[in-house]
């Protein structure tokens, strides 16, 4: 009986706690990230296509961990902003 009486006061409690934590829907939690060889293949561009763009700063180039990566939406945001063309092969 005090088993059924503590579970029964805790399982809201624990249940808005995990709803807090949780992500909302359309958030993501985790973040995409292209190495630059998935990024120049995802613009359909050459590699010195792609390192120019990242030397004239319109691609960044990210340091995580050791590794040189683009962000994922940063990219995005520039095609559709046409800073950075995607090109139709």
């Amino acid at each position: 009986m005090f088993r059924e009486a503590v579970k029964g006061f805790l399982k809201p409690i624990i249940a808005e706690a995990m709803a807090e934590v949780q992500p909302q829907s359309g958030q993501s939690e985790t973040h995409r990230y292209y190495t630059p060889e998935e990024a120049w293949k995802h613009l359909k561009i050459s590699r010195a296509t792609f390192y120019r763009h990242v030397n004239k700063g319109k691609i960044e180039l990210l340091k995580i961990g050791g590794k040189s990566l683009v962000d994922a939406d940063e990219l995005d945001g520039a095609i559709q902003r046409k800073e950075i063309y995607r090109y139709k092969h």
